[in-house]
């Protein structure tokens, strides 16, 4: 391939559409039959000898056209991989020296990097060169030349304040950021041989200087850049630039000459008369710069990458701009793009003068994210121990800003690689490994060493308290959702202002999220009522309280999430309120198997949903663990229940603490002599507490050791605001004791009673 010289051109004898031209290629004259109509003699053109071999894959060899000798071609922008054009022969500049290599009269003859770019499609920085560029400094221990973020609108000075700009942005959504500058002096002719050359090796077609600035800039800083005719856009001198939604079926024609029917998805650019371009995709003809344009209007913005991706789809339309818009550009290169565009114009323009100043309208605001990281944890998960000043290298030759205390890094997460790219310390993990090299780090298999597993003291605990209730009592396990709805705590009467409430619930019936396993029990049993005469069930499960807890939100962070605890929960549901004794009968088989044993205070304050007869606290080794409730009959109606209902429910966690309390007892004697049992019921009134009763029938006498309720009632042969409790009182000595002896204390102890509590003895 080399340079060579049109000396004549003639008409083909056989052909209309063929010309024959003799072309000086300095060693030879050639006779090469064309068809290009451009050609004309003393023109300079690229010229394939016989034997080279085109991009194609085709040979030149010396032929006849239509019985004439063709020795060579010269060849078109598209024929030599230079471009697309195909209109008519390439021409080259007239003081190309005749027979000159054509790579050497092209500067092609250099050195390519071939770049294996996976991270091109999520990595929005690496669409330039310089972000490139930046990448393999990185990887050849270099600094860049330039630090872009040196271009800003400080660099750009008015020569002659001629125009003002005024932007309007209606969307500020599909476009944060816009940036005009206008410049007069503009003369557009082809641009110098080096501005054409480094775009013809990038695979872009030079078209006149102006146009290629702006491609030249998208190329190297990955900022899409568009020039309009400062005159097309404005009759006067103030020019405003609206971006906004177009109107329906508006019409616009864009730079390929077709026309586009758009609609109020798509945003454009404006002027105040009609729609210039289509935002981030395409510019419009009507605005196009031609070579009578003197004055230009230089646009630099930001926007959307989703309505871009999204116009483009519709149109069938995608440009080098749109490409790199849809990765969602960092706002900041904005700024950088208009800066050179404006350096690269004024250095092949002579007479270029900037006519405005810099118009900015923008919503980008960058706070720079700081990840904390442990270089220890870097190391860990990496699988290899790579030094701390390698790290700094290879973070700081990223951009990442970086400071290092106590083996602590705080990494600094530039602009234009925060655009979904790097947010976590994983993140800052994979950059480190991917510089450090992969091969570097050795491929082995994890040593774990062969450890008893940790013992987990609650996950044994639920084990055994399934072991237990589904053997003997035989019930059934169930699992239920955590949430619970209004509805039904209204019919239970349950406050739930305090309740924490979902963000996004499944359905309206499970809006909160719960603080009792009784609720969801309640609904088991009326899903099943119909079909069982009586329901034994139990579940072990968490109740979420609306107060801070234990465990973190995050691990780096200090919030914390809601208390939590584990408990258990058992119902059972029959004819009539005897299953009260019988749950509590379970209850007590349970307690058994850990030899454990209840005791039963009537509650002071009952819930909402229970009967307050039946309704007491279960206390193990002094620790109140839960309650046991009978559901209210009225409660039980509201929500569809036809069966007396009664559940346990116990905190699991005070119930572990009790267990491992109970693991450091001492044996303790059995005593020597029998006890004698007594039962003695009495009414009192129903405001006096059982706890007060209880504390003085153990204090009474030496000899009472033990004092267990077994039944509470309240019904008209009682009285009106009064209750009969019933106990079973154990007397002990160190002797065997006679029945007169017991009387005689139960005798004092009843009248004690009376004129404490003004107990009557219950004889009915």
């Amino acid at each position: 391939m080399v340079v060579g010289e049109i000396l004549e051109v003639n008409k083909h004898p056989q052909a209309d559409k063929l010309q024959l031209a003799v072309v000086d290629v300095k060693t030879e004259k050639l006779n090469i039959v064309c068809g290009a109509p451009n050609i004309e003699v003393g023109q300079k053109v690229p010229v394939a000898l016989v034997g080279a071999v085109m991009p194609n894959g085709m040979e030149i060899k010396k032929t006849k056209i239509r019985g004439e000798e063709s020795c060579g071609m010269m060849c078109a922008e598209d024929e030599l991989g230079l471009g697309d054009d195909h209109a008519g022969i390439m021409i080259l500049d007239e003081k190309a020296k005749i027979g000159t290599d054509l790579s050497d009269y092209l500067d092609l003859d250099d050195v390519i990097y071939e770049v294996d770019n996976k991270s091109i499609t999520n990595r929005p920085d690496l669409w330039g060169h310089y972000g490139m560029a930046r990448e393999i400094a990185t990887f050849l221990d270099k600094k860049l030349k330039v630090d872009a973020s040196e271009y800003d609108f400080s660099k750009i000075e008015v020569d002659k304040k001629e125009r003002k700009i005024k932007i309007k942005i209606e969307d500020k959504e599909k476009c944060p950021r816009y940036s005009a500058v206008s410049m007069g002096g503009i003369k557009i002719e082809p641009s110098p041989k080096w501005l054409q050359t480094k775009l013809i090796a990038s695979g872009i077609r030079p078209i006149s200087n102006i146009v290629d600035v702006t491609n030249y800039v998208m190329l190297e800083l990955a900022q899409p850049m568009h020039a309009f005719d400062a005159s097309k856009i404005s009759d006067t001198k103030d020019i405003k630039i609206v971006v906004r939604n177009a109107k329906k079926d508006e019409i616009l024609k864009s730079l390929d000459g077709e026309t586009r029917e758009l609609d109020e998805n798509d945003l454009v650019i404006a002027s105040d008369k009609e729609a210039i371009a289509i935002a981030g995709v395409m510019g419009g003809e009507e605005s196009e710069i031609d070579s009578s344009s003197t004055e230009i209007v230089l646009e630099s913005a930001n926007f959307n990458y989703l309505s871009v991706r999204k116009t483009g789809h519709k149109l069938a339309l995608r440009s080098e701009a749109s490409q790199r818009f849809e990765k969602s550009l960092d706002q900041s290169t904005c700024e950088q793009g208009l800066v050179r565009a404006v350096e690269l114009i004024k250095k092949i323009c002579p007479d270029a003068y900037v006519s405005s100043e810099v118009a900015d309208e923008s919503t980008f605001s960058y706070k720079t994210k700081v990840l904390d990281i442990e270089i220890e944890w870097i190391n860990k998960i990496l699988g290899a121990e790579i030094e701390t000043k390698e790290i700094e290298r290879i973070l700081t030759s990223l951009g990442f800003g970086l400071e290092i205390k106590d083996n602590i890094m705080n990494v600094s997460i530039p602009s234009w690689r925060a655009t979904k790219d790097v947010s976590i310390r994983e993140d800052i993990a994979e950059e480190i490994a991917r510089i450090y090299s992969y091969e570097k780090i050795e491929a082995k298999m994890p040593v774990l060493e062969m450890n008893i597993p940790l013992e987990n003291e609650s996950r044994d605990l639920d084990s055994k308290i399934r072991r237990i209730l589904s053997g003997g009592p035989a019930l059934s396990e169930v699992y239920n959702y955590s949430f619970v709805g209004e509805e039904q705590l209204k019919h239970l009467g349950v406050d739930f202002e305090n309740y924490i409430r979902l963000a996004n619930p499944i359905s309206s019936t499970q809006t909160m999220l719960r603080q009792s396993l009784a609720t969801n029990l309640f609904d088991n049993i009326k899903k099943n009522q119909a079909r069982h005469e009586e329901i034994e069930l139990f579940e072990i499960g968490s109740v979420y309280l609306n107060f801070d807890g234990q465990y973190k939100k995050q691990v780096e962070e200090v919030d914390v999430l809601p208390a939590q605890e584990k408990r258990l929960a058992i119902v059972i549901a029959g004819k009539n309120t005897e299953v009260f004794m019988r749950v509590k009968s379970v209850l007590s088989f349970l307690l058994d198997s850990f030899d454990l044993q209840a005791e039963y205070t009537e509650r002071e304050t009952a819930f909402a949903w229970a009967n307050k007869i039946y309704s007491t606290e279960i206390r193990v080794a002094g620790k109140v663990l839960g309650f046991v409730n009978l559901l209210d009959e009225q409660k039980a109606k509201k929500i569809g229940l036809k069966k007396s209902v009664a559940v346990v429910e116990i905190s699991l966690v005070d119930l572990l603490d009790v267990l491992n309390k109970q693991a450091n007892k001492t044996y303790k004697q059995f005593d020597k002599f029998p006890p004698v049992v007594r039962d003695l019921a009495f009414v009192v009134s129903d405001k006096i507490t059982y706890n007060d009763i209880k504390a003085k029938m153990e204090n009474f006498h030496q000899y009472i050791k033990e004092v267990e309720l077994f039944d509470v009632y309240q019904g008209e042969e009682v009285g009106k605001d009064k209750k009969s409790l019933a106990f079973h009182i154990n007397y002990v000595a160190e002797k065997t004791l006679t029945g007169e002896e017991v009387d005689k204390i139960q005798t004092k102890l009843i009248k004690d009673l009376e004129n404490n509590f003004e107990a009557k003895v219950r004889d009915f």
